[in-house]
């Protein structure tokens, strides 16, 4: 996916206005650095502004920017030259930025963010080296068309134009691409960090090129302090860091060697700056020190591209292969619970099919046993004999707990789908604990304490559902009570996440529950009872969730044991 440019996003008027600025100003600034020897400069700029307007540069717009590129170098004429030969040097740096600019798209694609090796590489072989190597052949036959004596130093002429324009793209180029991105956001110590790699290198780069060289110097050692930031800025900045290094680096490397300064100046003996900078009639002079300047630039800027492209591109390799590895352990997690979501539901399957086998095999038994053992209990010649009537409720009791067993399987095994209708939620609320009282009359002191928030909306449910759902909580809250307490009812509107839903909260004093515990109250069948089935409080949970609430408990043993129901509101 190609990066978006900052620039991108500029109406088209103002992005030729911006370029319209700069290509001017570019050209000054190489005219004044130029060589008179060779009329070229060290590093020419504006062919890395017209190469990046045009990368940058959507490709209908590209005949736009081709033309300004050539009034304006026409409108900026040279003092040496007449017109017609300006005219024609601005076409073939146009030529020369439309021919890189067509190479990188067709060779390399149409990422030109320079964050991949393969970018950098079309660059500096596409752009500064066929393009800028055609172009700079074609300038320097029409500058020797004008001045015929000229041809004898055409190619160390040549040499140096292109050169020049390869470093202008080197230079230039990068920079543009990289810092018109929609950059990352930085923390604040990290953009310190890069101001002080660039006040730093700065100095260091005025120390090692303002040292004032003898004749029996043929190198200096102190050229290799460069690398040592370079390698910094790519290390740390990747793209923008490297760019802003080489820049600076160029900046002074170029003031200094133009001086006659630093470890490439090879001025000729006795002859001082001021006289070699007017002076063009010896073309072997400057050529050397704009040579070495040259080729130590060049080095400078594509091994730190280069280096901070692979960066780059390992980095965003680790980063892909942790969101991969992130998404496959979602993946995995999905599917751990898919598979056990899969084996719930067997397992409810095969307990509906045990649980409709249970009603139809043993319910007719379990009800002629009820039966005989209610017409035993009413026989006259057993109503005086309290063991034989002691074991008839024995079984009894014991044929209503499997009863009860039964519907707890049907119940929870083929759950009925509830139908949601509004419903003031305080009147079922009171009806399930009314229930739960009869159901629990064990006559043990219960304070029941109500809380409920007025002008509450109605629930969206299934009354008869929630009936069964809310009794199962109010008997547990009961039998966790066994010498009485004290139970707590509240009902409370909220508002949360864009939802309006009531809370219910039902309290007991009573035993409490371990962490173990409450951690496996909703599994079916596990119960704490001897008497219980452990299907209640499952019931309780899929009832809630299919009216799309939720439940949770907050126990702790000896302080009791709440409930709180979520419920949708209409």
């Amino acid at each position: 996916m190609q990066t978006e440019f900052m620039v991108r996003r500029w109406h088209p008027l103002a992005r030729l206005a911006v370029f319209a600025l700069l290509y001017p100003a570019l050209v000054w600034i190489g005219r004044k650095l130029c060589f008179p020897s060779v009329h070229a400069a060290p590093v020419w700029f504006p062919s890395g502004l017209v190469l990046a307007a045009l990368l940058v540069t959507r490709l209908r717009h590209w005949p736009v920017v081709a033309l300004a590129a050539i009034a304006l170098g026409t409108l900026s004429p040279h003092p040496n030259q007449p017109w017609w030969l300006t005219l024609l040097s601005s076409t073939c740096g146009a030529l020369e930025g439309v021919l890189g600019a067509f190479l990188m798209r067709r060779f390399v694609g149409h990422r030109t963010d320079l964050h991949r090796v393969r970018d950098v590489i079309g660059l500096v072989t596409l752009a500064a080296g066929v393009s800028a190597l055609l172009t700079s052949q074609l300038a320097v036959g029409l500058r020797s068309l004008a001045k015929p004596d000229a041809w004898e130093q055409y190619g160390r002429t040549w040499e140096v134009v292109w050169l020049s324009d390869a470093m202008g793209i080197l230079v230039l180029t990068p920079l543009l691409l990289i810092w018109l991105q929609d950059c990352k956001d930085w923390p604040s110590r990290r953009r310190w960090e890069l101001g002080a790699l660039v006040l730093v290198l700065g100095l260091a780069s005025d120390a090692i090129f303002s040292v004032k060289l003898s004749e029996q110097w043929t190198f200096h050692p102190l050229i290799y302090l460069a690398f040592p930031f370079i390698l910094w800025a790519a290390l740390r900045f990747e793209g923008h860091g490297t760019t802003a290094a080489t820049l600076i680096l160029s900046a002074v490397a170029i003031w200094h060697t133009d001086r006659d300064l630093g470890p490439f100046a090879r001025p000729e003996p006795g002859v001082p700056p001021s006289v070699r900078a007017s002076s063009s009639e010896d073309p072997e002079n400057g050529t050397p020190s704009l040579f070495l300047l040259q080729s130590f630039l060049g080095a400078i800027s594509i091994s730190g591209m280069l280096l901070a492209a692979a960066l780059g591109e390992r980095r965003r390799a680790q980063l892909k292969v942790s969101a991969l590895n992130q998404e496959l352990r979602q993946s995995l997690d999905i599917l751990a619970k898919t598979q056990s979501e899969l084996v719930a539901r067997e397992r409810m399957a095969a307990l509906g099919e045990l649980a409709a086998t249970m009603a139809h095999e043993v319910r007719n038994p379990l009800g002629a046993i009820a039966n005989c053992v209610s017409t035993l209990r009413r026989l006259p010649s057993q109503r005086s004999s309290p063991p034989e009537q002691e074991l008839l409720g024995i079984m009894s009791e014991e044929v209503q707990r499997l009863d009860a067993l039964i519907h707890g399987l049907l119940d929870f095994a083929r759950p009925a789908q509830p139908q949601p209708r509004p419903e003031p939620l305080q009147p079922l609320v009171e009806e399930a604990l009314s229930a739960a009282l009869r159901s629990q009359n064990t006559g043990v002191p219960i304070t029941v304490r109500r809380q409920v928030a007025p002008g509450l909306p109605p629930a969206l449910v299934d009354a008869q559902q929630l009936h069964m759902a809310l009794s199962n909580l109010f008997t547990n809250a009961l039998q966790a009570m066994p010498v009485g307490g004290d139970l707590q009812i509240r009902i409370e509107h909220e508002q949360g996440a864009g939802a309006s839903r009531l809370r219910l909260s039902i309290s007991d004093t009573g035993v409490g529950m371990t962490p173990e515990t409450q951690q496996r109250i909703f599994e079916p069948f596990f119960t704490t009872r001897a008497q219980g089935t452990g299907l209640g409080l499952p019931i309780v949970r899929r009832i809630i969730e299919s009216h799309s609430g939720d439940v949770a408990v907050e126990s702790a043993p000896g302080l009791g044991t709440t409930f709180t129901v979520r419920l949708p509101c209409d």
